[in-house]
């Protein structure tokens, strides 16, 4: 298989992501806890940092793969 149609380091990142973030929905403490809360917030705004450097990885590798000259013809209606 050619090494422009493996995605195998951009799905691995994406699972981060996915798994990071059903992690967090699921660690949401109860609200009669302050600290606890104040704690969950500031995990969730690392996280919120992690997957937008994660994602921006994610975007550059693929534009990597982007061909580098796009060959495309008009064809005019009859």
């Amino acid at each position: 298989m050619s090494d422009n149609l493996n995605f195998e380091r951009e799905k691995a990142i994406l699972n981060k992501i996915y798994s990071d973030s059903v992690e967090a929905i699921n660690a949401k403490p109860n609200y009669d806890d302050i600290e606890n809360l104040r704690l969950y917030v500031d995990n969730v705004y690392a996280l919120l940092n992690r997957i937008a450097i994660m994602s921006k990885d994610v975007k550059k590798f693929l534009e990597e793969r982007e061909p580098k000259s796009k060959h495309e013809t008009y064809n005019s209606p009859a």
